[in-house]
């Protein structure tokens, strides 16, 4: 089976350098070497004539990142292009193989210049009007904290330069690699070229914005490698063996029933998007439920072959409908539901009663957060699927909406050990955590999907999936990634900024068809993947 792409924090990458050398003899001078050469040929492909038309500046800082930069400067070197490298520490500075890849280039008569302060390259840039290609080898995935000094002033000159091919090894200077985070400046990169496995930093804002396309290359670390770790980038090829094929002769009970709980005066388009989603994910049977306030205009919104039913919390007819909640095969409680007072009770019995997938979802999350009813989901029989944006997030876990931004990975964590069920934080990069504390990011940035209803659909298409019988957990992976590749159908067909909730709906069967039609073929040459 094929496997999803490990995503890395920085000391998991060091730790992972470390064990490489120690344990299978591959050293930081080999592995530098097959970065360095993967980096020049990638470089070289995208822009063919880089150090013909242009000359290439690389611009080295310290560490294994200065490292990687020299030996990208020689293979450039090597082939006759025109390069002149900018290093910021004396060669005394350097170490190891990063001070023999220095000396390599000082045999060669390589143009090494050494910085000591930002007006040398200011005045070079003054007297040269390029055009430059420009490799950003400066600092690596370990930065944290605040660009200062020399590192500031020459990211800040560099940026002003204004070139279209600026490529960045491993990542950004100036971004975090474990929260994609600014430290005051960041090299704006058109290209990133990660190494071994891409870091956390190459997917979350801001930083995710500014390292332009993203390929990762394999280093030649050992294959045992990709499948440890706890975290993993959503890839096509995987996912697409987890959907499998439907029973032809199967009938309408055999592909699920699933009860969709929500809707208020006012906010009944949120419950019929859900509606309209499940159904679309093959779900045999959809009924909605909603307060009897909203069943007028609730009826006219919902697609014909759904059916209805009102949330009865007293009288004659509620005890039958208590009874009536195992019946289904999964339910989806929350968009568009409203925050009466009496949803608090709705919840409660709910979570309490039904023993199947539950995805709970918008005013759903605001109910459990306002009445304190974690303990509820940590007691409840079934699987549980939460899915909060930011702000949900916040207010469920009792936090600021700018600590969860700040440190969606630490929030997302907290909310899975306090509820024991699988949790998806929405946003450009979706995070998406399993109750044993494996972390997913669905990597399928898309501003056209920031609009109202968005979080509906994939909702809907969730349940969907789990009321089919789908484990909660690949179910989840399944309907977040499906919601993305809909979302790109409705970008491309309607453009960003005209795309409605709707329209990624009516592209549920495009992304379908995608995600199987994966042609076979071996691996990409260099062991790469493109990243978007």
């Amino acid at each position: 089976m094929s496997a999803n792409l490990r995503i890395c924090s920085s000391a998991e990458m060091r730790e992972l350098d470390r064990i490489a050398d120690r344990e299978y003899g591959l050293d930081a001078t080999l592995l530098m070497e097959n970065a360095g050469r993967a980096a020049s040929q990638i470089l070289l492909e995208k822009y063919p004539l880089a150090g013909q038309n242009t000359e290439i500046l690389i611009f080295a800082g310290k560490g294994n990142n200065a490292g990687d930069a020299f030996v990208v400067a020689r293979r450039l070197i090597c082939l006759d292009r025109k390069v002149r490298i900018f290093h910021f520490h004396p060669e005394s500075g350097y170490r190891d193989a990063v001070l023999r890849n220095f000396q390599i280039l000082k045999k060669m008569k390589a143009k090494l210049v050494h910085l000591d302060n930002p007006m040398e390259l200011q005045a070079f840039f003054e007297s040269s009007p390029g055009p430059f290609t420009i490799v950003d080898g400066i600092l690596g995935t370990g930065f944290k904290g605040d660009l200062e000094g020399i590192y500031y002033d020459i990211v800040e000159l560099i940026n002003k330069v204004g070139s279209d091919q600026v490529v960045s090894l491993d990542i950004p200077t100036g971004i975090s690699g474990d929260t994609g985070s600014v430290g005051g400046t960041s090299i704006m990169a058109t290209l990133t070229i990660s190494f071994g496995f891409p870091k956390l930093g190459h997917f979350l804002p801001p930083g995710a914005a500014r390292r332009g396309e993203l390929i990762n290359v394999d280093i030649s670390l050992p294959p045992r490698f990709r499948k440890e770790g706890d975290k993993f980038l959503l890839m096509r090829r995987p996912l697409a063996e987890m959907l499998k094929e439907r029973d032809r002769y199967g009938h309408k009970n055999a592909f699920g029933h699933s009860l969709l709980i929500g809707g208020s005066p006012g906010r009944i388009g949120a419950i019929a998007m859900t509606a309209r989603a499940c159904h679309k994910m093959g779900t045999g049977l959809v009924t909605v439920a909603s307060w009897q306030d909203s069943f007028e205009h609730l009826i006219i919104k919902l697609p014909n072959e759904t059916m209805v039913l009102p949330i009865h919390l007293s009288g004659p007819e509620y005890e039958q409908y208590k009874r009536s909640l195992n019946t289904y095969s999964s339910i989806v409680v929350g968009p568009g539901l409203g925050m009466r007072p009496e949803g608090k009770q709705m919840i409660e019995e709910l979570l309490q009663i039904y023993s199947g997938p539950m995805v709970i979802d918008a005013d759903a999350l605001n109910l459990i957060a306002d009445h304190r009813l974690h303990d509820l989901l940590v007691r409840r029989r079934g699987p549980t699927v939460l899915t909060p944006h930011p702000g949900e997030m916040a207010r469920f876990l009792g936090v600021s909406k700018d600590a969860v931004v700040r440190d969606p990975v630490k929030s997302l964590k907290d909310a899975v050990a306090i509820t024991h069920a699988t949790v998806v934080l929405k946003g450009a990069a979706t995070l998406i955590s399993s109750p044993d504390d494996v972390l997913y990011l669905n990597h399928y940035p898309n501003d056209g999907m920031a609009t109202a209803g968005s979080g509906d659909v994939l909702a809907g298409m969730i349940g969907g999936f789990l009321g089919q019988g789908i484990q909660a957990f690949p179910g989840t992976l399944l309907g977040v990634y499906l919601h993305s590749v809909a979302g790109d159908h409705a970008a491309k067909n309607f453009g960003h900024r005209s795309m409605t909730a709707q329209d990624i709906i009516e592209n549920i069967f495009n992304a379908f068809k995608e995600i199987k039609a994966i042609p076979d073929g071996a691996r990409p040459m260099e062991g790469r993947a493109k990243l978007l």
